[in-house]
């Protein structure tokens, strides 16, 4: 049985399944109000239903950005997610292990990837310029000079829209490649444990079994 070790804290773990629903409740309910007749039309009653939900996780998203950026600060989180010079070059060894071209899963010596860091990183300003673009739309009266500055409702939609798609394919990828590297991964996040790793040396990954891929951290 492999030996385990701590990889998330409690509150970094309550803080990823908050911000995971509200983000995923915005997004249902956002597309059911760009388009009511789509897809998510199944998981609400009407249009009133779905515009309170989206306004309720509004509140709930940005008390969990709040939160999550306090922590972040006042432990000394935030430095696992600098970025370092070595990182773009890192990022394509990182690219070449996920896209099946090289079957050794780079070592950084770091609690997250270059990929993770990336992706952490922009949902903090992703999610203050769809809170910024949302409370607009939905006060537009209180906000009318912020609306006339940015160029107009029209572009205020257009910019919520496009960030939620950003956000659709974020999650996407960060679901896939949990799920393609192993089980752990998902459970860590539940237990806050990871399996130890074997490295020969940095950047270099005990052998293991033909068509088999270690555990991604």
């Amino acid at each position: 049985m492999a030996r385990l070790e701590p990889r998330h804290t409690l509150t970094v773990r309550f803080f990823h399944w908050w911000n995971a629903v509200s983000i995923f409740m915005l997004i249902f309910s956002g597309f059911y109000i760009h388009n009511p007749d789509g897809f998510f039309r199944f998981f609400f009653l009407d249009m009133d239903w779905a515009r309170k939900v989206h306004f309720v996780f509004m509140y709930c998203v940005i008390a969990g950005l709040i939160g999550r950026l306090y922590y972040a600060f006042a432990t000394g989180d935030y430095k696992n997610f600098a970025m370092r010079k070595a990182d773009m070059g890192n990022m394509i060894k990182l690219m070449k292990y996920y896209m099946f071209v090289s079957d050794e899963e780079p070592d950084f010596g770091e609690k997250y990837n270059p990929g993770q860091k990336g992706m952490y990183a922009a949902f903090a300003p992703l999610l203050i310029i769809q809170i910024f673009t949302g409370i607009i739309l939905y006060w537009p009266s209180v906000f009318a000079s912020w609306d006339v500055w940015i160029g107009g409702a029209k572009w205020i939609r257009i910019i919520h829209y496009i960030v939620a798609w950003i956000f659709v394919y974020c999650v996407a990828g960060h679901m896939y490649l949990d799920f393609t590297e192993g089980m752990a991964n998902i459970y860590g996040m539940f237990s806050g444990l990871r399996p130890v790793k074997s490295h020969a040396g940095h950047g270099k990954q005990a052998p293991t079994a033909p068509g088999a891929r270690a555990v991604k951290s």
